[in-house]
């Protein structure tokens, strides 16, 4: 059953592997039998493409490999079904040491570390080590694009010392489209020279707003690094709590447990996607809670979305240290990343209306942009874009590159999905993008 019950398809079989070897066996009766592959992990593709996107692929299931080892060098080997709470949990009691990752702990592994090498199963079934220094043209696209060339089979990770204390926050805030405009654009300015220590989001819906967040350090640390903000906006932190590292994690857990494995049963319905963008003007966040008002002062109209504003870039910003041509992630270069999202109704069911409000939400700002000028995040993967139009967004200027080393290393598409790289668009020039 996919975690995202909207988007529901049937394999025409399932592999749940225990082992790498079993995995290879898995996919050379795929290849044997003509059979289309996928590949689940942690399960939480927003369309379902660990069951293929489509129906009668074999679904190859990993979730029942998620050994964690912490090495002595502080490197860490991870299999690729782990989830992050367990990795969490698992890094931390073998030897204090962390990873970077997302807040949701039953959210699978991949596409969310640093990485120092990748041990894959080729198109042709064979296994290939890949890292900085080896296959590399496969290590820069599998960071960034990795379902479109092979199966990752084992991880290698850095690890990093986390801090003796961390203190997460949240603030309350009223709820106007004054109040909302002044806040995004306070928000987003504190963000551009916020110190690396602080992570921040601001998290909107059709009846309220919150600030929240997490600090590397002490509540002192904290209420000084936020008063320029607090007294922009001319609010006070409504809750914060100095605790330890896994107890900050559990904070933004969302009720769930930290440390999740085998089996995982989570499901909602709903349809996201998302925006990779610069810094907005002051017309433009206008425009964006003028369209959000509408629809909140609308009683026939959809108000089950949200939306999270991520202070993805600024000065001391990690994601924005690297150059967007260093892997395959193109919008290192982007202020903002908006997860926006649609649950539909209160037992499940999703209204076709929440698509259009949506794409009101999304067109209020880049009716402005020029083309290029923004994109989108491909773990919020958008159901609704077509597969050329998906590439261009996901990837961009990059998409000429993942293009070509698909056609090198998958030209038959072993490893497809309805958005993934395809080899046809090596050709496509830049300036297109």
């Amino acid at each position: 059953m996919p975690w995202n019950l909207r988007v529901a398809y049937t394999p025409a079989a399932a592999a749940v592997p225990q082992s790498i070897d079993q995995i290879q066996a898995s996919f050379y009766c795929a290849i044997k039998n003509h059979l289309p592959v996928s590949v689940k992990a942690g399960g939480h593709s927003f369309g379902s493409y660990g069951l293929g996107g489509e129906d009668g692929r074999l679904a190859i299931d990993l979730e029942q490999m998620h050994a964690v080892t912490l090495h002595g060098n502080h490197t860490a080997t991870i299999e690729p079904g782990a989830r992050l709470g367990h990795v969490s949990v698992e890094l931390y009691n073998q030897g204090r040491r962390a990873i970077p990752h997302g807040a949701c702990p039953g959210v699978g592994l991949a596409g969310h570390a640093l990485l120092v090498t990748w041990c894959k199963s080729h198109a042709d079934g064979s296994m290939v080590y890949c890292s900085a220094t080896e296959n590399t043209d496969l290590f820069w696209a599998l960071r960034g694009a990795g379902p479109s060339f092979g199966i990752v089979v084992e991880f290698e990770f850095d690890t990093f010392a986390p801090p003796d204390h961390v203190t997460p926050f949240t603030i309350d805030l009223p709820w106007s489209e004054e109040k909302a405009i002044d806040t995004l654009k306070a928000v987003q300015d504190f963000a551009m020279t916020a110190p690396k220590e602080l992570n921040i989001f601001l998290f909107v819906s059709a009846t309220s707003q919150i600030i929240q967040g997490l600090y590397f350090g002490d509540e002192h640390g904290l209420n000084q690094t936020l008063q320029p903000l607090l007294a922009e906006i001319k609010a006070e932190v409504s809750d914060m709590n100095e605790v330890g590292w896994l107890e900050g994690l559990d904070y933004f857990a969302d009720g769930e447990a930290l440390d999740q494995t085998y089996p995982y049963n989570s499901h909602a319905s709903f349809y996201t996607t998302s925006l990779t963008i610069p810094a907005l003007n002051d017309e433009q966040i206008k425009s964006l809670m003028s369209t959000m008002f509408a629809n909140s002062h609308e009683d026939s109209a959809p108000h089950s979305w949200d939306i999270f504003f991520e202070m993805h870039g600024g000065n001391h910003s990690t994601v924005a240290q690297i150059d967007p041509s260093a892997t395959a992630y193109v919008h290192r270069d982007k202020m903002l990343l908006l997860q926006l999202s649609d649950t539909g109704g209160s037992n499940g069911e999703f209204f076709d209306e929440g698509f259009a409000v949506l794409k009101r939400f999304m067109d209020s700002v880049t009716n402005t942009m020029a083309e290029g000028e923004w994109g989108m995040y491909a773990n919020f993967l958008d159901t609704q874009l077509d597969g050329k139009t998906a590439q261009k967004r996901y990837y961009g200027h990059n998409l000429p590159r993942l293009s070509s080393i698909k056609a090198q290393l998958d030209a038959e598409d072993v490893f497809w999905n309805p958005q993934g790289i395809s080899s046809s668009l090596s050709e496509i020039p830049i300036e297109t993008l």
